[in-house]
């Protein structure tokens, strides 16, 4: 439901608009509506049946299917309506250049010099260089030039040529970014698509310095570099144009180059490529993310990122600063994450310091407010029973897990057969076998194989 995704402001914004009467006229899509704004955000079932709803709307009168679909359906489109003129709204000049065009067609003039100096101004004024600001650009451009040729002036429409060098900015910079996005993703999900013609870009780039100014153009021709050579230099440069032009994108493109790199060092991690040099880099990308509020939600830091930043720490052995960051981060994350996150984060602290004592405690007090709490619980469990010696609570654990592996019916099979894997090798390296490396090292999915293959050589 389109309205579940309405915050409060917006709610009160679509009333407002419903009650114009050149976008509705139509009073019993606004009482339709203004039912159902008593049950948000939930919108539960229970409250609103259709035959409820449409009883309260025609008191009276035998429930119709057809009614009730007609009102959903119109109330739908209105809301659609709704965000989009809102979604143009929020996109800096947008809104004016569909302005600048009725003026064009119009033929007015005065008002539409002042809008295009306005909107140019604006324009200018802004820090952001991303290939949304090339987009911009392009659009002004393009009015423009259908400005000048609607005059029917005798001489050369200087609008033309700028139009044609930003649409080269924009197109140059727009297919670099998605091509570094396939090629990053081609990382985790397999996937087939034709390059040759962006290797022709970057051929033409490397001939034609005059692009290099463009901080879009200039950091996805090297992210590319990096992505198909796999190069330290280009690596490097890319870190360094992330940190100099960070003020140059918006936010939401920002995180998608961060998690990008990222990307690219765990591909190298996991090729055994110069593994403490990349666990250091690993880390400071997510710190500095986290610093410039890059790869945050909303203000909010995801649990999952908290957790990567606190793995990178301990691998490293910065244990003081791992410490300091899962204390004074843990008020970034929503507030229904906070208790877990931080118990089992600091759990794996102490375990990694030696102290498996202290590890239990904090084990001990995770709620397991999501299931992968629950399943890396129960796995730090396993191992420190493992290393303790406590058989009876390393058997118990283990009948236990499995049975909830088993029973649990939202869980992916690839996540279960996960979690089995590692319990079934552990089973068997707890009663003595040790001829096991090669199972270990064939088994897939499995996690923490490094630690199982250390125990079997114990």
């Amino acid at each position: 439901m389109l309205l579940r995704t309405f915050s409060g402001e917006e709610l009160r914004e679509f009333d407002k608009f419903l009650n114009s009467p050149f976008f509705n006229r139509k009073q019993e899509v606004i009482d339709y509506f203004r039912l159902l704004r008593r049950y948000h955000p939930g919108f539960s079932p229970k409250n609103i049946k259709r035959e409820r709803i449409m009883g309260r709307l025609f008191p009276g009168t035998p429930f119709s299917e057809k009614t009730f679909k007609y009102l959903t359906n119109l109330l739908l489109k209105l809301g659609e309506r709704y965000i989009s003129l809102r979604e143009m709204e929020s996109r800096p000049m947008i809104s004016e250049y569909h302005l600048l065009n009725a003026y064009v067609k119009r033929g007015v003039e005065k008002n539409y010099d002042f809008i295009y100096k306005r909107a140019e101004t604006q324009q200018l004024q802004l820090d952001l260089r991303d290939s949304e600001f090339y987009y911009r650009d392009y659009l002004l451009k393009n009015v423009a030039a259908r400005h000048f040729d609607k005059k029917k002036l005798r001489r050369q429409n200087k609008w033309t040529e700028e139009l044609v060098d930003a649409l080269d900015v924009y197109y140059l910079s727009a297919k670099l970014k998605h091509t570094c996005v396939i090629l990053s993703n081609r990382q985790i999900v397999s996937g087939d698509s034709d390059m040759r013609l962006t290797h022709e870009i970057i051929r033409f780039l490397d001939e034609r310095k005059d692009f290099s100014d463009y901080p879009a153009i200039q950091l996805y021709r090297v992210l590319y570099l990096l992505l198909t050579e796999e190069r330290e230099s280009d690596f490097s440069e890319v870190r360094h144009l992330t940190e100099k032009h960070f003020k140059r994108f918006d936010t939401e493109e920002l995180r998608q180059v961060y998690f990008m790199i990222i990307n690219f060092c765990i591909q190298q991690l996991q090729k055994g490529n110069k593994t403490h040099y990349y666990l250091e880099e690993l880390y400071g990308i997510y710190k500095s993310g986290i610093e410039k509020d890059i790869l945050t939600d909303s203000g909010f830091l995801s649990p999952w990122t908290y957790k990567n930043v606190i793995r990178l720490g301990l691998r490293l052995e910065k244990y003081e600063d791992t410490e300091a960051f899962i204390i004074e981060k843990k008020s970034s994350l929503r507030e229904e994450f906070q208790s877990d996150a931080f118990h089992y984060n600091m759990a794996e602290l102490y375990y990694f310091k030696g102290d498996s004592e202290e590890a239990l405690v904090y084990l001990n007090r995770v709620d397991f407010s999501d299931m992968y709490y629950i399943l890396d619980t129960k796995k730090l469990m396993l191992k420190i029973y493992y290393e303790q010696g406590a058989d009876a609570a390393l058997e118990s654990l283990i009948a236990s897990f499995s049975t909830y592996l088993r029973r649990n019916k939202l869980m992916s099979e690839n996540v279960r057969e996960t979690y089995m894997n590692f319990i079934r090798l552990l089973a068997k390296i707890h009663k003595g076998d040790k001829d096991l490396v090669e199972a270990v090292e064939g088994a897939s999915p499995l996690t923490d194989k490094a630690w199982l293959l250390e125990k079997i050589n114990q």
